[in-house]
Order: C-alpha cells, then sequence, then structure tokens
C-alpha cells in the first residue's frame, strides 16, 4: 500500500487523471444506482411489502384494458371469496376544501375503504384508530384520518386533537385518527388526510368502473395461486351475470411491480448506460497503465532478474490499481452526494420510493463493490502485461517490450468506441424519439392558456341551477380580466386524467353484444372551449348559447367515435342520435358536430372515442376554467384565485397553471431519458477520443525514431499524418463496426421507449458513426501536427 501510495506520487499528472477519470464513472453510476435502488429494488416500507397487489378486472377479451377499475359490485364480490385476500382495499383521490383554519384551501386526500390502512397496508394511528365498516358504508358519519404532518402544522401536534372537527367542503368531519409520521401510501401519497370511501352497490352495482384497488394476500397463497383463483372467480362471476361480466377477468400484479411499470425499464436503460460509461473510464484508466507499465518495464526486469517472482509485480500492480480505484471511489460517491439531490430534482414526480433516494448503506455497499470491481478490472491487463516483460530487452532499453503491448492498447480503444457507439446511438435514437413527441400534432393548442380548478361543495350546490349560476359568473369575471381574449370550462382538460367513461347506444343500430357496447369518454364544456383549444371542427357546430338547460339534448363527438360507431365519413353523423347507457328510456341526443381527435390522456396515446356534452345540459360541481391570454397566462394566476373567491370567499381555486403544464408533464419522462442519455453518450464521446488520442501520441513517441529516419530519407511529412490517422480511423472503423452490432442487438430494449423511430433507424446509425469519425480524426491528427512540425534533425537527436 505505502509503496503504490509512493507510485502515485511519482506519477502526480497520470494519478490525478485516473482518479478523475474513476470517480467520474463511480460517481455517475452511485447516483443512477441510487434512485434504482430507491424505486425499484428496496421493499415498499409496509409489513410484508411482497405480499401487497394490485388487483384490476382485465377485460382484454373486450378488446379492452388489461388495468381496468373495478365495479363496486365486482368488488365486494372479490372482497368475500375466502382465502383469497386477507384484505382487499379500495382507494380513491379527493380534493376537499378546507376552510375555517385560515384562508379557504384546496388539499390533496385520498378516500379509503374500511381495512385499508390497518388491514392491508398495516399503518397504526400513533393516535386514534382507522375507519369502522359502519363509517364506510352509505350514510356513515364524516369522520377523517389526518396525517401527521397536517396534524403537526394544522394543529400545533395537539394530543387532544380527537373529536375536533375539520371542515371540508362545508361539512364538519370528527377526527378520528392520526397516522405516523412518514407513513406515505402507495396511492395519492401526498395526501394531508383521508375520508371512508363509502362503497354503494345499489347506486351502481356492476354498471360503472369507479374503483382501484390494493389487496394483501392470504397467508400461505402466493402470487400464482392468487391469480389463478381470481380468474376462476371471474368465470363465476361470467355466468351468473353474463350481460356485465362476460369476458371479464381478473389481472393481479405486484403491488411494487404495478407502480413502478412506468417508469422500471427507463431506469434500467440508464443504469445500463451509466455503466457503459464506467466502462469506457476503465479502459482508459487501463490504457495510461498500461503505457505507464511500458516505461517501467526496466524496473520489473530487473526486479524478475534479482528473482521476485511473477506473481509478487502482479499483486503489486493490483494493490497499485485498487488503491487508484478507491482514491476515484472515494471522490465519486462525494460526487455522488451532490449528484443525487441534482437527479432526484429533475427525475419525473408519481416515482413511489423517490423520497427514500439516499446513499444509504446498501447504495454505499453498491459503491464499494463497484470500485473493488473497477481497480480490478482495470488493473488486470496491465498487470498481466507486465508480468510477462522480456528481462533482456527491458534492461536493454529496447523499445519492443513497448511495443509489444500495442495490439492490447488498441483493442481496449476498439471496445472503448464501440461502447460509446451504443451509446450514441441509445441517445441519437430517444432524443429523436423526443424531438418528434414534442412536435406531435396534440389536437389542441395548450400555449396561452391558463387552466384553474374549482370544485363547488356538493351540498349547498345540489341544485344544478345553482352549479350553473355560479359558473356563469365566474366566467364573466374572468372573460373581463385585462388581457383575456376568451373563456370556457371543462370537466375534463386535455392530459389531466379526469375523465369517466360509459356505455352508449346509437338511434337505428342493432342491439350489440353485451361484450361489444359502444363506449365513450364524456366530456362536459361551455361554449368557446374548441375555440380556446384551437380544436378543429370537421363538421356541424360547435356549443351556443342556445343548448341551454331546456334546450333539446344535443351531442359532439369526436372523429374516432364518428368512425367507429357511426359510419363516418362514408354516412352523413350530423343528425344521427346516441343515448349515454344502455338499459332505461333513452335520452337521445342529437349530433351537432364532428370535432378532431386530440391526445387527451397522454403524448403516444393517439385517441378514444371521446363525446362532448353541453355544460348546461350537465353540470358538474368540478370544473376547470381555460382562460386564453394574449399574454403570459400564468401573470393571471392571483386575478383567477381573486375572482374565484371575490363570488364566494369560502371558495378556493387550486391547480393554477398554464395549461402547457400539463403537455410538459406528460413528456418528463422522455425528457429525463433522452437529457441523461444524451450526457452520458458526450461523456463516453469524450472519454474515447481521449482514450484514442493517448494511444495515437504514444504510439508516435514510440516511433518517433522512425519517423524522424523517414523524414530524412526524403519521406514526405504528409504521407507520415496520413500514416498515423489512418491507424487511428482503423481503430475507430472497427469499434463502430462491433459497436454497430452491439447496439442493433441492445437499442431494442429502448423500443418501448421509443416514439415514431425504429430501433434500427439507419439516419441515427449512420450520424453517430459520421460524429465518432469526426471527432478520432481530430484526435489522430492532434499528436500527428505535432509529429510532422518537428524537424527530422531534433527528432533523432531526442532519440
Amino acid at each position: 500500500m505505502t509503496y503504490a501510495l509512493r507510485q502515485m506520487v511519482r506519477a502526480p499528472a497520470f494519478s490525478v487523471v485516473a482518479v478523475l477519470t474513476l470517480a467520474l464513472g463511480i460517481g455517475a453510476t452511485t447516483s443512477i444506482f441510487s434512485v434504482v435502488n430507491a424505486v425499484i429494488l428496496r421493499p415498499l416500507p409496509y409489513d410484508e411489502p411482497d405480499r401487497l397487489v394490485s388487483v384490476w378486472l382485465d377485460l382484454t377479451e373486450r378488446d379492452g384494458p388489461l388495468r381496468e377499475w373495478f365495479t363496486p359490485a365486482d368488488f365486494e364480490d372479490f372482497r368475500a371469496e375466502p382465502g383469497l385476500f386477507e384484505e382487499l382495499g379500495g382507494w380513491g383521490g379527493w380534493g376537499p376544501t378546507l376552510t375555517g383554519l385560515g384562508d379557504p384551501e384546496v388539499l390533496v386526500a385520498g378516500v379509503v375503504s374500511a381495512g385499508m390502512l390497518e388491514g392491508v397496508l398495516r399503518a397504526e394511528p400513533v393516535l386514534g384508530r382507522a375507519f369502522l365498516p359502519e363509517e364506510d358504508a352509505p350514510g356513515g358519519p364524516d369522520v377523517v384520518v389526518l396525517s401527521h404532518r397536517f396534524w403537526r402544522e394544522r394543529f400545533a401536534s395537539d394530543p387532544e386533537v380527537l373529536g375536533r372537527a375539520v371542515v371540508l367542503d362545508e361539512r364538519p368531519y370528527t377526527v378520528i385518527g392520526v397516522m405516523p409520521e412518514g407513513f406515505a401510501p402507495p396511492f395519492v401519497s401526498d395526501a394531508v388526510l383521508w375520508r371512508a370511501l363509502r362503497i354503494d352497490t345499489g347506486q351502481c352495482g356492476r354498471g360503472c368502473y369507479t374503483l382501484r384497488t390494493v389487496a394483501r394476500l392470504a397467508p400461505g397463497v402466493t402470487l400464482d395461486m392468487a391469480r389463478a383463483r381470481a380468474s376462476g372467480l371471474a368465470v363465476r362471476l361470467a355466468e351468473a351475470y353474463p350481460d356485465t361480466n362476460a369476458q371479464v377477468g381478473a389481472a393481479l400484479f405486484g403491488l411494487q411491480e404495478d407502480l413502478v411499470r412506468g417508469a422500471a425499464r427507463s431506469l434500467w436503460v440508464l443504469l445500463g448506460a451509466v455503466g457503459l460509461v464506467l466502462l469506457i473510464a476503465c479502459s482508459n484508466v487501463a490504457n495510461l497503465l498500461l503505457a505507464r507499465g511500458a516505461s517501467r518495464e526496466g524496473e520489473f526486469a530487473v526486479r524478475v532478474a534479482m528473482g521476485a517472482a511473477g506473481g509478487t509485480i502482479v499483486r503489486q500492480l493490483l494493490v497499485e490499481s485498487i488503491v487508484l480505484a478507491g482514491l476515484g471511489g472515494l471522490l465519486g460517491v462525494a460526487l455522488a452526494a451532490w449528484g443525487t439531490d441534482a437527479l432526484v430534482s429533475i427525475v419525473p414526480g408519481g416515482l413511489p420510493g423517490l423520497e427514500r433516494v439516499t446513499l444509504d448503506g446498501s447504495v454505499l455497499a453498491f459503491a464499494a463493490g463497484v470500485t473493488l470491481a473497477t481497480g480490478v478490472l482495470f488493473g488486470t491487463f496491465p498487470a498481466w502485461r507486465a508480468s510477462r516483460a522480456e528481462i533482456y530487452s527491458s534492461v536493454r532499453g529496447s523499445a519492443g517490450g513497448s511495443l509489444r503491448g500495442a495490439t492490447l492498447r488498441s483493442s481496449l480503444v476498439v471496445g472503448q468506441v464501440a461502447l460509446a457507439m451504443v451509446l450514441l446511438v441509445g441517445a441519437g435514437l430517444t432524443l429523436k424519439s423526443f424531438e418528434r413527441l414534442s412536435r406531435a400534432d396534440l389536437g389542441f393548442a395548450a400555449d396561452g392558456v391558463l387552466a384553474v380548478d374549482v370544485a363547488l361543495p356538493a351540498e349547498r350546490f345540489a341544485l344544478v341551477e345553482d352549479r350553473r349560476a355560479y359558473y356563469d359568473e365566474l366566467l364573466t369575471r374572468l372573460a373581463a380580466l385585462p388581457g383575456v381574449t376568451s373563456v370556457a370550462a371543462t370537466d375534463s382538460p386535455p392530459l389531466a386524467n379526469r375523465d369517466g367513461d360509459t356505455s352508449f347506444r346509437v338511434e337505428g343500430a342493432p342491439t350489440p353484444e353485451p361484450t361489444r357496447v359502444p363506449v365513450s369518454w364524456v366530456r362536459r364544456v361551455t361554449p368557446g372551449y374548441f375555440e380556446i383549444l384551437r380544436q378543429r371542427l370537421v363538421g356541424g357546430r360547435e356549443f351556443t348559447a342556445v343548448d341551454g338547460a331546456e334546450a333539446p339534448r344535443v351531442v359532439i363527438v369526436n372523429e374516432m367515435l364518428a368512425r367507429r360507431w357511426l359510419g363516418y365519413p362514408e354516412r352523413p353523423v350530423i343528425g344521427s342520435r346516441i343515448a349515454f347507457g344502455t338499459t332505461g328510456e333513452p335520452d337521445w341526443r342529437t349530433v351537432v358536430g364532428v370535432v378532431e381527435d386530440t391526445r387527451h390522456f397522454d403524448l403516444r396515446d393517439g385517441t378514444r372515442p371521446a363525446a362532448y356534452v353541453p355544460f348546461e345540459q350537465a353540470p358538474r360541481t368540478a370544473m376547470t376554467l381555460l382562460v386564453r391570454t394574449a399574454g403570459d397566462p400564468a401573470a393571471l394566476a392571483g386575478s383567477a384565485r381573486a375572482a374565484v373567491s371575490g363570488i364566494d370567499p369560502r371558495l378556493a381555486a387550486s391547480g393554477i397553471q398554464p395549461l402547457a403544464a400539463y403537455v410538459h408533464a406528460a413528456s418528463a419522462r422522455d425528457r429525463f431519458v433522452a437529457r441523461l442519455l444524451a450526457v452520458f453518450s458526450m461523456l463516453a464521446v469524450l472519454l474515447a477520443a481521449g482514450g484514442l488520442y493517448g494511444v495515437i501520441s504514444y504510439g508516435v513517441s514510440l516511433r518517433r525514431r522512425e519517423m524522424g529516419i523517414r523524414l530524412v530519407l526524403g519521406a514526405r511529412r504528409g504521407e507520415l499524418g496520413r500514416l498515423v490517422v489512418g491507424n487511428g480511423l482503423a481503430l475507430t472503423l472497427a469499434g463502430i463496426a462491433l459497436g454497430a452490432g452491439a447496439a442493433l442487438a441492445l437499442t431494442r430494449v429502448l423500443g418501448a421507449l421509443l416514439f415514431e423511430v425504429t430501433a434500427t433507424d439507419p439516419a441515427t446509425f449512420f450520424a453517430t458513426a459520421l460524429t465518432l469519425t469526426a471527432v478520432a480524426l481530430l484526435a489522430s491528427w492532434l499528436p500527428t501536427r505535432r509529429l510532422c512540425d518537428a524537424e527530422p534533425v531534433s527528432v533523432l537527436r531526442a532519440e
């Protein structure tokens, strides 16, 4: 160890470059692993998390989704199935307006069934209790359980809080419990309080999919066993209720697997990418050690001549490598401590466990393992090479021993270029995918629009006339604000994930089979909605003031619904009629318009059948106001908030943000992956270029005598330059060929992350190869220029 440190001090430039190169690779790898560990590898923070599963209805046989929410009646049947679940819980989101504790404020809250907190998640309140079955029944008492943070901030951690009332949506809710500090459920993880779900099978039965579920498996039941039993139950329900449950299955997944399914592939790709950067860094250091070992061959030969065994030299050099790696690892962990915070700040939100990202013991153990493996990896080849030094040629100072390492150094450079090729192709594909995603036709224009969420208390605004009156007044006030050009409202703005779907029937069409009933997503909008979003009308008309509460029922459909169910464009759509629901007397609505499709749920999702109805004919309590402005929409946030409370001081606006923020959030994951892969690929190119430059420079230095003689004998400088550059270009082309093959195999992993780009996109491969070739020419030209600028006599004199 002491001797290794002395060797580092004797070559400070070499030591600094090697340590910094390793620190960069180890630090970046550790940072990415800290996120992978917290989100994917570390178990969820609940008792026996491996027994937690998410449960869905499977509608794939109906050409529907694999993961569909439960209906209330199906939920009760699955919960009552013996030997399947220890507890099945339902949950949903809630955004009540808090009053009585300062200014009105819209809270992030949740609704859960009885047994969810204590039974499914096994989280015991630190004060009081969770919900009882009778509190979860329709008409049960209004009670809430507080989060520890809400209790601390709003009630100053008062131990006498139990029994106190919290006014939510103008209803007093009695506090019955306080959850422990740090408790965050795997759904609505930032909720500050919870109320009972109150499942009502009589109201909706098996007719609507409204419940999301999490379950704890019964003791002794594995996931595969639970899947088999759930599938059997689904078959029995299909036989008992063919009109609603035919071809409806059940899908069970490990809860953690289900929560991270949208991000797991991205994180593994990033970890693999940064691992390639670390390999390139190791190759660079190995090349440095090979070059340095060549300069020490005389030392090694003398030691062998004096009786030192080859194994002794190998062990010494491996110790030196591990010491270098250790210093690089320590510095890398320091860089990771900073890099992890920076990384978390740009990771897309919504990932479970993101709040637990830290350099804990498992991450530090990973860093230590990577450091040790790195030291052995880059130290093995140089140590093996040094142990084979020819004693006499080394003692005599012959360059032959140094030249013998050229093949190994060249091979490492080829490997570096190949790895860089893989990374550059991956980055090029994701950047191209992100660019196309950013330019995708959304079907609407979000720029210049402010979105303002408002939720009216259901009891006080139980009458539809009161809802209409409030929103009419609010739209009038918003339209009068300076800079506002138009206003409208909807219950489901694009990319906000707030839609609800319902079945419908078409007048004159034959009665469909129960498994092929037409389904549409329904949105309530006010006049001017399509104009604000610049959503193009392809036929008919938009809603106007004449489409009021007492006017004939009307509907506007999107192109997909018109094509799939109304025969568009072969048959005329305007004037046809549809009715929502499949039972009872139909309430026919006349189609008065057809609008273009929009990417309403996801930027990649294309569209789904959608119907728009006038708000006046189906008023909701919760709406989003859309305000188009001539300037920056964010500048109107304060005025919009004042307009809401100005009509009724007990109400508060929430979610005030430019509509473009929804679009930005929808592309957050793609942006995150593309940016990091771009950074990693640039690092890979720089490291590969540095490795190529080092090999060419070292090769030129070994051949200076030969080059000097060639120049004295009349060789042209350009010929020598082409000889050296050609050598570098040959190494690069070999690496590009090897890397292209590897990229073709590995980039298929990116397939699910790409948008309108194939994993074998020829343009990306060609551009990547061209970029690496240009970098290689530059890296080869620099040492060649120094050689060609030197005088032949000075070259020979130096030798």
